[in-house]
């Protein structure tokens, strides 16, 4: 059914003339109807940007947005709106049952959701067909809008038949990419296909011109939500840039398949780089990235990406190979003949250069639940040769990387009882500029048990840890030797009695921790270790706790003020363990986890002696309106009763383990330590860790952070830490912990709403030097962003000595982005400065 208005105007009146056509008109039966009217017909400019709306004064990068006209039928379904008669508008009109209808002066068409809107229209209808309207040729000023989609242009022929739109010089919007463009043919097909001839496509504002891609043909199309352009120039203003024989590009928001934007850089090892990734939208679910990556020095380095979801798996692989490593090969030449520090035979930092020049890693992570009970995950690291972090990481973290994680598992869980089986294995890295790094025991398999029945008959609660390991190990790259390995069983069960009351609670409990071995004992190890070996030792422990609460002010905001006292006592006997191999223990030094822990170490190879009873403290501020916490404090100290024995390390074989592990002596009071997080206002939190030695008199650990960000695009974060002996790094020439005194400052900050600062600046204090420093600056418009960061920190295993010169690593990495055009993806340049500075997140939105 088709609804055809002619408005004629006078100076006194406007006449609306309605003929309302259906099936009976083809008949020759016509209806005629009269309505006045004294208003004005409000139909819309063709103005060709009157969509547009500026807003300058508020905080978008382009100065305003696109304002999609209204559509006739926002709700309704495709059935319906196929169901809609076309009701056609105009000032005047001559009209034609079984021929060409010729209206002009502000012709108005409604067809479904497609509005066409003209100075001149003529209609055709084939007396030969069904169709009430065959053909409409719009000329002058022609407006064409439909959802997400709009036409400006001088003449467009509508054929209702094929469902095709023909417009003539068009100028277009694409209002979900908030894209525009133009082209001297545009033909639109069922709403979503658009083929264009001599055409260009901009993400830019009406008034820039930043950016363009220029084209011989174009096609969009909306269900797809890609575009594919031949012989494309890509502009920078109007100067020609890039040439493509073939283009693919997004028109919307969907994850597509395309290049992502490429980043340009340079560093000192490897020299001028390039990366071009390309995204690969495999499904839904699925997707890769794979990318080009030219190093001048090296050569070419393929990387990919693949990434998978499903409703009981979530998985995502890393590869990365580079054939023919040209500087690496003129590294191994020169450090194979000359190494003037390395004296041991069989140094295995000299034999890991024996292999090829080939350099490549793997890593892949997968997790998955095969139902409510069962589920597996894996983690898988490897690199292919010894020195890879060090030439291809931009960071003194990811570049001292030693241990490459290796390890798969498979666990159960119910509501009492849970299981885990374990194979676990490290690869050992042995950079050449580095220290020799101890191998890594290996677990295959270890299986372990925990089990948990907390409503047992008179409120007792019983617990059971088991865990049973097989150890192996490589032999000694120097000597051959092998090292002791075996067998090791484990089973600790443990009964409590909680008693829980609203404002207190107390828990006594008690466990039993068995331990065995049948071990190989390696020839290191034979003159103090026994084949079969095994301990029993009890563990007494009591919990308790008070809560205390009121209500409390402060700056005219109202408070719940806490005050939490907690009492724990430890006891375990002392037996002597310097028999027992030590598989996978280590001292991890003294901190506010230990006040609570019932054992010192990590690991289950040493159990400590302990006679000692923590009294911490903690009270917290929470707001009453919205439950935040405000502030929160605590400050504890252990008490012991008796000098602590067991170590982490034999004294029979190492003279220095007591010094190492208790350099300040053994005292019976613990340092204090507090920690402290306070809320200053939104945006802003501090964080605080201190230990301090009352007999010394002095601070053994601080550490302090604050994070400054008012909104997304604006951080600063103030970190400073301090620890008098760090046991993760001893001095080369007394073996005793050397003092970490650091210092880290980064931020990102706006400098103009287009305009911002990156920077990051990590200091030694001990050392007076500069660890990590980078500093950047991106700049993003509407349409454009280019980004510049430059790092440089030290070589990981540059030596510390005051005489020694400092090693630095540089690089510097620029990249241009062309929004709309491509998506910026997760790059090596976004990955690092992430890691660089906590907080920062790039301008996703042109607004």
């Amino acid at each position: 059914m088709v609804y055809l208005i002619m408005i004629a105007r006078s100076p006194a009146k406007t006449m609306h003339l309605i003929l309302k056509l259906s099936l009976p008109i083809v008949r020759g039966i016509f209806v005629l109807g009269l309505s006045l009217s004294v208003a004005h017909a409000a139909l819309p400019s063709v103005d060709s940007w009157d969509d547009w709306v500026w807003a300058k004064d508020t905080h978008t990068l382009c100065g305003g947005y696109y304002q999609e006209a209204p559509l006739p039928f926002p709700h309704h379904s495709d059935m319906q709106l196929k169901a809609e008669p076309t009701t056609v508008t105009a000032d005047q009109g001559q009209f034609t049952p079984n021929g060409d209808s010729i209206l002009t002066g502000h012709v108005h068409l409604i067809q479904g959701n497609t509005v066409v809107s003209a100075d001149r229209a003529t209609i055709h209808r084939d007396p030969n067909k069904q169709s009430p309207i065959d053909t409409i040729v719009a000329n002058d000023h022609v407006k064409i809008t439909q959802p997400g989609l709009r036409v400006v242009g001088t003449n467009a022929l509508i054929n209702r038949e094929t469902h095709t739109q023909i417009i003539d010089n068009a100028a277009y919007r694409l209002y979900e990419r908030r894209a525009r463009g133009t082209a001297e043919t545009m033909t639109i097909t069922n709403q979503d296909k658009m083929a264009l001839r001599t055409a260009t496509y901009t993400t830019c504002s009406p008034d820039q011109n930043t950016w363009s891609l220029r084209s011989r043909r174009v096609t969009l199309n909306k269900k797809t939500g890609r575009g594919r352009a031949r012989h494309s120039w890509l502009y920078l203003y109007n100067f020609r840039v890039f040439y493509w024989p073939y283009v693919d590009f997004p028109i919307d928001d969907r994850r597509q398949t395309g290049f992502l934007f490429p980043s340009y850089g340079s560093t000192n090892r490897s020299g001028l780089e390039l990366s071009a990734p390309f995204y690969w939208n495999l499904a839904p679910n699925y997707d890769a990235t794979l990318t080009p990556r030219l190093l001048s020095k090296r050569g070419l380095e393929m990387q990919g990406n693949f990434r998978y979801l499903s409703l009981q798996s979530t998985g995502e692989f890393d590869a990365s190979f580079l054939p023919n490593d040209r500087a690496y090969h003129h590294f191994r030449q020169k450090s194979q003949s000359s190494h003037p520090l390395i004296t041991i035979p069989n140094d295995p930092r000299l034999t890991a250069l024996n292999k090829n020049d080939n350099r490549a890693a793997l890593k892949a992570k997968y997790n998955t639940l095969f139902n409510e009970n069962w589920g597996s995950s894996l983690q898988y690291h490897t690199v292919h040769d010894d020195n890879h972090f060090m030439d291809f990481s931009n960071s003194i973290g990811l570049s001292s990387t030693t241990q490459l994680l290796q390890q798969g598992d498979i666990f159960f869980q119910s509501p009492h009882w849970s299981m885990q089986t374990r194979l676990q294995q490290y690869q050992t890295l042995h950079p050449f500029e580095g220290p020799i790094t101890q191998d890594v025991y290996q677990r295959l398999p270890q299986i372990a048990f925990q089990g948990s029945y907390p409503d047992l008959p008179f409120d007792f609660s019983l617990t059971t840890e088991a865990d049973i390991t097989r150890f192996a190990h490589k032999r000694d790259p120097i000597n051959g030797n092998a090292y002791t390995t075996g067998d090791r069983f484990q089973i600790r069960p443990g009964l409590a009695y909680p008693v829980l009351h609203p404002g207190w609670f107390i828990k006594p409990g008690v466990q039993l921790d068995l331990l065995a071995y049948s071990l190989a004992v390696g020839p290191n190890d034979r003159s103090f270790m026994q084949q079969n070996t095994h301990r029993a030792i009890p563990i007494f422990d009591l919990d308790s706790g008070l809560f205390f609460e009121r209500k409390a002010s402060l700056l005219q905001t109202d408070y719940t003020h806490t005050l939490e006292p907690r009492l724990y006592y430890l006891y375990v006997p002392y037996h002597d363990q310097n028999n027992l191999p030590l598989f996978d223990t280590g001292y991890p030094g003294f901190d506010y986890n230990q006040l609570f822990w019932d054992n010192r170490f990590t690991g289950l190879d040493r159990l400590a002696d302990a006679n000692q009873a923590t009294l911490s403290v903690t009270s917290r501020l929470i707001t009453d309106k919205t439950g935040q916490e405000r502030l929160s404090a605590t400050l504890g100290q252990i008490r012991y009763f008796q000098q602590n024995k067991v170590t982490s390390c034999n004294p029979k074989t190492n003279p220095l383990c007591l010094q190492q592990e208790f350099p300040n002596g053994q005292h019976h009071y613990s340092s204090f330590v507090g920690l402290a997080k306070y809320l200053i206002q939104d945006g802003l939190t501090a964080r605080a860790n201190v230990e301090w030695d009352p007999y010394q008199k002095q601070t053994e650990k601080q550490a302090f952070y604050l994070q400054y960000q008012p909104d997304l695009q604006s951080v600063i974060n103030v970190g400073y830490q301090f620890l008098r002996n760090n046991p993760a790094k001893l001095d080369p020439v007394t073996l005793r912990p050397e003092r970490l005194n650091q210092t880290d400052v980064s931020f990102a900050w706006p400098l103009t709403e287009k305009w911002r600062t990156l920077g990051r600046w990590h200091y030694d204090l001990h050392h007076r030097r500069s660890n990590d420093t980078a500093f950047g600056i991106e700049q993003q418009g509407c349409c454009t962003a280019v980004r510049l960061y430059v790092s440089r920190y030290l070589e990981p295993f540059d030596n510390t000595q005051a005489n020694a010169v400092r090693r630095y690593n540089k690089g510097v990495f620029l990249q241009f982005i062309f929004k709309g055009f491509a998506g910026i993806g997760n790059n090596q340049m976004n990955s690092e400065i992430r890691r660089a500075i906590p907080g920062y997140q790039w301008r996703e939105q042109q607004d």
